[in-house]
């Protein structure tokens, strides 16, 4: 194997170079040297454990022999490596300083018949465009495959595909033995300046962000909480000893749903949430226990329709079981229109005035990424992170509702 000098965007440098992180992505939009670099990354995990098995896959079987196998083949011979391709077995045979390395590739639709392997590292390309619960079960899989060798690394490049597996792995799931790395079209600076103008002829600003920004955005259709953003919105703050908390909440059985903030100064932050609690005792007991006992003075913002709901077995409506809990509570008689709270949150969002820790309030942080409107132009509630989102918006509603203005016109009596 020769050396040779293999000159590369940034990007494409930093996935390359950094093979200490146990499971690294690359983000990339459009045009941004994706599978380029994925088929180098792979020649070069191939070089640092030689005698060691590698796996490479494509979510089909067509996109292996159309983009990936070309591929690999011209980073072998780049880089000097002597190979043989078995077409019938998809397996590159290569001679790694006088010891055969295998790279085994294969389709994420049937990552199953990859299982019995034991190797070093694997790299999947344009992992988020498979369906995204086959992506992540791929990876799962793949990921207890990685036994053997000096150096072990996943590698999952995409170009983001909304809310899907990558997302989940690498911002959902985000811990000290991940990276991702993302980058933009433009970042390619290789591309004609047209390639880059057509495609935003073509997109609308979502897609445009997705697939020349590299950022995950809701693809499905239009976000209900589009002034949300992980970074922009983030808050470190956390729950002092004995200040008041300000919880929203969302009668579901089973699903209950709870929102918990803190106030400095007219700013609200999202510091805590409870998900899934069977009924309205439940949720009493574990806020009692976790903060009311502690000196927490509680201030509960409800869902108006607990006025005449039960979640329990009691006579007691939800809202009076809030009340005789020792909660403070405020609540209108009926609810805000649904679109009056949904522009409450976003004001609120784009001003500054709501932000949210999401490593304390993962669920917060997901629901207001993820839910769209449906095909009526309402928010969507099938995905499931409605009851969270609800939650979120009764105590922002109330506090800072929307006021619409108020027109007085002159009424002249003939």
């Amino acid at each position: 194997m020769s050396n040779k000098e293999l000159l590369l965007l940034p990007h494409q440098y930093e996935l390359l170079a950094d093979t200490s992180t146990k499971i690294i992505g690359l983000c990339s939009g459009y045009g941004g040297g994706k599978t380029f670099s994925a088929a180098r990354k792979a020649v070069h995990l191939a070089t640092l454990n030689p005698g060691v098995d590698g796996i490479v896959t494509e979510p089909t079987f067509p996109l292996l022999t159309q983009v990936m196998f070309p591929e690999l083949s011209a980073a072998l011979e780049y880089f000097g490596v002597k190979y043989r391709f078995n077409k019938v077995e998809s397996i590159f045979y290569c001679d790694i300083n006088g010891v055969q390395t295998r790279i085994i590739c294969g389709s994420m639709e049937n990552y199953d018949r990859l299982i019995g392997i034991n190797a070093a590292w694997c790299v999947c390309d344009e992992f988020d465009t498979s369906k995204a619960d086959v992506a992540y079960a791929a990876y799962v899989k793949l990921l207890g495959r990685l036994r053997k060798g000096g150096v072990r690394q996943m590698v999952i490049v995409s170009t983001p595909e909304g809310f899907r597996a990558m997302h989940r792995i690498f911002i959902t799931e985000a811990d000290e033995t991940k990276r991702l790395i993302q980058a933009k079209t433009e970042d390619n600076y290789h591309l004609p300046q047209d390639y880059i103008d057509t495609l935003k002829s073509q997109y609308p600003a979502q897609l445009i962000e997705a697939y020349l920004g590299g950022q995950f955005v809701n693809l499905t259709s239009g976000s209900v909480y589009y002034a949300y953003n992980r970074d922009r919105c983030d808050s470190q703050e956390v729950i002092r000893p004995g200040e008041t908390l300000f919880c929203g909440q969302d009668f579901n059985v089973g699903r209950m749903a709870t929102s918990i903030y803190v106030k400095r100064g007219d700013v609200f932050h999202a510091v805590a949430e409870l998900s899934d609690l069977f009924d309205t005792p439940d949720v009493i007991s574990v806020i009692t226990d976790k903060w009311y006992s502690q000196g927490h003075h509680i201030v509960m913002y409800p869902d108006a329709s607990g006025a005449n709901r039960k979640t329990s077995n009691a006579s007691t409506s939800d809202i009076a079981l809030l009340e005789q809990a020792g909660f403070e509570v405020r609540v209108n008689s009926t609810n805000p229109a649904v679109k009056d709270r949904v522009l409450a949150m976003n004001k609120a969002l784009e001003s500054g005035r709501l932000r949210v820790n999401h490593r304390a309030c993962p669920s917060i942080a997901r629901g207001l990424e993820q839910q769209a409107y449906d095909k009526h132009g309402t928010p969507d509630k099938s995905s499931g992170v409605d009851h969270q989102n609800d939650a979120s918006g009764y105590p922002i509603a109330y506090e800072m509702p929307v006021v619409r203005p108020v027109l007085h016109i002159p009424v002249s009596f003939v």
